[in-house]
C-alpha cells in the first residue's frame, strides 16, 4: 500500500513516521509548498517531494494519501483524492462548515473510497471502554450528561490561521471541542436541539471559550464546555460524565470510574475502575501516543481490506453540522437550534 503525505506540518510528520513503520506500507512521497519544509523531509529520508500536491497524484499514484494541511484546503484535497480513486486519512476538522462538504458525503459513496477524519480519542482504551458501557446498557435509562475540554494554549492574542476564521472555521468549538463533539455524538448519537454561547478572551476572530446544551429526543440533556484559555492544563484534557437511572459513569483520557446501583451488564454493584495503564495493549511504534497508531492501523486495514471506519467522512460531517448549530445559536444570543 503506497501512502503520499499532503502537509509537512506536526501531524503531516506524526502520520508519516506512524504509516513508513508499518508493514506493507510504503511512504511514497510527501508534498508541501513551504521549500524549506521539503529541504527538510529530503535531509531525513530520501523521498520524492513535491511543492504542488496534484503532481504528486498524477506522478506517484498512491493507493492513499493523508491530509494534513490548515482546514481550508480540507474539501478541495478531499475532492480531488475522490475524484482519483484515492482513500484519505484527513485531519480533523472535516471542513470550515456542514454545508461546504455535503456533496463530498455522497461524492464518497459512489467512488468506494475509503475515508477517514483523525478523531484519534476513538482509539483511546477509557473512552473505548466507557462506549461499551454505556451501549450495554448497564447505567439503565440515561438521564444527564456533562463534558468539558480545556487547554492552557492561548493567553494572548493568537497568531497564525488557526485564529482566522477564514482559514480555519472557527476557534476552540471546531478546533479543541470537535474532539468532544466527536465522542458525545459517538455515545449518544444526534441532538436534537442545541443551544449555545461563546467567548472571545483573547482573539479578535473566533472563540475562545465556549458553553452549550444539547437535549434529545429520548429525554437524556446535557452540556457541554469548551475552553483553550485556562490555566494550568498543559495538555488537552476531556472528561465526560453521565448519569443513568441504575449509576453514573466517568471518563477521561487516564481512567474509567463506574458506580451501579445495583449489578448489571456483567458488572457488580458499586464501585468499578480503570486506569489507562492497566488497559494498555502495546503497538507496533508510538509517535505521539499509541491512539494514533491504532487510528493508522485501522486506517491501512479498511483500505486493504475494502473496509471501512467509525469516523469517516459521513460521521465528521455529523459532528460538523453539531459545530454549525453551536455557531447559529451563538449568534442569535443562546436559541435553539438543530443541528
Amino acid at each position: 500500500m503506497r501512502v503520499a503525505v499532503v502537509g509537512i506540518g506536526k501531524m503531516g510528520l506524526l502520520h508519516a513516521g506512524i504509516l513508513n513503520a508499518l508493514e506493507g506500507v510504503e511512504l511514497c512521497a510527501m508534498s508541501d509548498t513551504s521549500r524549506y519544509l521539503l529541504g527538510m523531509v529530503k535531509n531525513l529520508k530520501p523521498l520524492p517531494v513535491y511543492d504542488d500536491y496534484q503532481k504528486m497524484l498524477d506522478r506517484e499514484r498512491p493507493d492513499a494519501a493523508v491530509i494534513a494541511t490548515p482546514v481550508r484546503l480540507h474539501v478541495p484535497m478531499m475532492r480531488e483524492c475522490a475524484s482519483r480513486g484515492v482513500h484519505f486519512l484527513v485531519e480533523k476538522p472535516l471542513s470550515l462548515d456542514a454545508p461546504e462538504a455535503e456533496s463530498l458525503v455522497g461524492m464518497i459513496a459512489e467512488r468506494g473510497v475509503v475515508t477517514q477524519v483523525g478523531y484519534m480519542l476513538r482509539y483511546v482504551e477509557t473512552f473505548q471502554v466507557a462506549r461499551s458501557i454505556l451501549t450495554g446498557g448497564a447505567l439503565g435509562r440515561l438521564q444527564r450528561f456533562r463534558g468539558t475540554t480545556c487547554v492552557a494554549q492561548l493567553f494572548r492574542r493568537g497568531k497564525g490561521w488557526r485564529y482566522s476564521r477564514q482559514e480555519s472555521g472557527g476557534g476552540v468549538v471546531i478546533s479543541h471541542g470537535t474532539h468532544l463533539l466527536d465522542l458525545l455524538l459517538w455515545y449518544f448519537g444526534e441532538p436534537a436541539r442545541v443551544a449555545a454561547c461563546t467567548q472571545r478572551l483573547y482573539s479578535e476572530e473566533v472563540e475562545d471559550a465556549a458553553h452549550g446544551i444539547l437535549e434529545y429526543g429520548s429525554g437524556l440533556a446535557g452540556w457541554f464546555d469548551c475552553s483553550w484559555s485556562e490555566r494550568h492544563h498543559r495538555l488537552l484534557e476531556i472528561d465526560i460524565e453521565v448519569q443513568g437511572e441504575n449509576g453514573n459513569l466517568r471518563v477521561n483520557d487516564d481512567a474509567v470510574k463506574l458506580y451501579l446501583d445495583d449489578a448489571a451488564g456483567g458488572f457488580a454493584a458499586g464501585w468499578t475502575q480503570w486506569k489507562k495503564p492497566d488497559l494498555f495493549e502495546g503497538v507496533t511504534i508510538d509517535i505521539g501516543g499509541p491512539q494514533y497508531t491504532k487510528q493508522d492501523e485501522d486506517f491501512v486495514r479498511a483500505v486493504t481490506r475494502r473496509g471501512g471506519v467509525d469516523s469517516d467522512v459521513e460521521s465528521a460531517w455529523k459532528v460538523q453540522r453539531l459545530v454549525d448549530a453551536i455557531y447559529r445559536s451563538a449568534e442569535r444570543g443562546g436559541e435553539g437550534e438543530s443541528p
